[in-house]
């Protein structure tokens, strides 16, 4: 994955992850039998350890909701940091690995409802949001980004950060904006 995202898909040839590796390229291709397969593959165990690092997180201590919002924009910014933005333009080439991504982030859905329910109820939140929408917005945001290359105008990063500041300071109250001060 780290090969994928710093020099893109196209790039990396199996000759390349088999060298990495150390295996012979006919045993790659015996437990993968191409590489939108490794994809695949790789992103849900990326997607995997993202989450254990963020369940590791919180049971760590009890965190409110700007801290773990918070710590999963760090996580973001570290992944974009070493993702060249090649990778997000060509991994929407395999239908396979755009299927599961569409997928991982719908059943993330409903964790992200509750997660801003609790934070309204809390007083981090605005109530009275509709956040399907607010959530909707931002995917079509993301896709703008994407189809009108404007990574390549910016940095992936800037672009993220920005986009993400706008939105948490708009969804949030006072209060959550003023533990946002103290945690950035």
């Amino acid at each position: 994955m780290r090969q994928f995202k710093e020099r893109g898909v196209r790039n990396v040839k199996m000759d390349d992850i088999s060298a990495i590796i150390g295996i012979s390229k006919r045993t790659l291709y015996e437990i993968y039998e191409n590489k939108e397969e490794l994809l695949l593959e790789g992103l849900k165990f990326v997607q995997e350890q993202k989450t254990r690092e963020l369940r590791e997180f919180l049971s760590a201590k009890e965190r409110n909701e700007i801290e773990v919002m918070v710590k999963f924009v760090k996580m973001q910014m570290e992944d974009l940091n070493e993702t060249n933005p090649l990778f997000y333009v060509e991994i929407r080439r395999y239908k396979s690995v755009v299927n599961f991504m569409v997928d991982y982030h719908e059943r993330k859905r409903q964790n992200k409802m509750e997660f801003l329910r609790k934070g309204v109820e809390h007083g981090y939140f605005v109530d009275g949001l509709n956040y399907d929408i607010v959530h909707d917005m931002g995917n079509a945001i993301i896709n703008h980004v994407m189809e009108t290359k404007l990574y390549e105008r910016f940095p992936i990063q800037e672009i993220f950060h920005n986009y993400v500041s706008v939105l948490m300071r708009g969804y949030c109250t006072d209060k959550g904006i003023a533990e946002l001060k103290k945690l950035f």
